[in-house]
């Protein structure tokens, strides 16, 4: 009688270990998170960056034929097809005065894009994609001249360029790690648009006294269209999420 009371103890006890393992298991792999449906890629342009770091900012630099300063893109991972979008902004503001001529200015231009894209994986490291884009842009440039003469000329002129259209694009990019990548595109993009243009000369008139200032008002409006191929020479640091 002990020795079938004593058997039975130690085939329980064997039974428990193994039975408390199978349970953890099942838990384990009920618990393991899924895999997300959506990929998130956030770049910005990283041309002054690189300038600095080598420094390569003696002289005049050119500016980068792609205005669009940050990008974001959301792909669905397992067709790769995505929405991407664009934006840039930049404004200048400038005033100088040699005793004779005297200049002020602001100047401002906001771009912005909106398309679909497919990617294609290359290989592990190695990414590319082609796509549609949607684009907007819009610039102001206000000057004021002042020529400090006998008449006493001041030239005010303002000018702004509202212009739409679209075209398609391609980009490769790389990847460093799962979570950083450093990209580059390439674009052609049609644009058409409307330029107004309103200038105001302000002078001394010394034929009239009564009217001792006399203003000339003109105004102008043109409608413009450009297409326009953008070479791979703006690099984008893309954070993946």
């Amino acid at each position: 009688m002990k020795k079938n009371l004593l058997l039975t103890f130690l085939l329980a006890g064997g039974m428990l270990p193994s039975y408390a393992q199978d349970n953890t298991t099942s838990d384990q792999v009920s618990v393991m998170p899924r895999q997300k449906r959506l990929e998130h890629q956030v770049g910005v342009q990283m041309n002054e960056l690189i300038r600095q770091v080598f420094n390569f900012n003696s002289g005049t630099q050119a500016t980068p034929a792609n205005p669009y300063l940050l990008t974001y893109t959301v792909t669905h991972r397992k067709t790769g097809v995505g929405l991407r979008l664009g934006g840039g902004y930049s404004q200048r503001s400038f005033a100088d005065d040699d005793g004779v001529n005297a200049r002020d200015g602001d100047m401002t231009n906001m771009n912005i894009r909106a398309g679909l894209e497919k990617s294609f994986q290359l290989s592990d490291k190695w990414t590319t994609g082609v796509g549609a884009d949607f684009v907007f842009a819009d610039d102001n440039n206000n000057t004021k001249n002042l020529l400090k003469s006998a008449d006493t000329t001041t030239t005010i002129v303002n000018s702004r360029i509202n212009s739409m259209g679209g075209g398609a694009m391609a980009w490769l990019r790389y990847s460093i790690n799962r979570n950083i990548l450093i990209g580059t595109e390439a674009s052609f993009y049609y644009r058409m648009g409307r330029k107004e243009q309103t200038i105001e000369v302000t002078k001394r008139d010394f034929s009239t006294p009564s009217r001792p200032w006399v203003t000339n008002y003109t105004r102008l409006e043109n409608d413009e269209s450009e297409g326009a191929f953008s070479m791979p020479v703006v690099f984008y640091l893309i954070v993946r999420f």
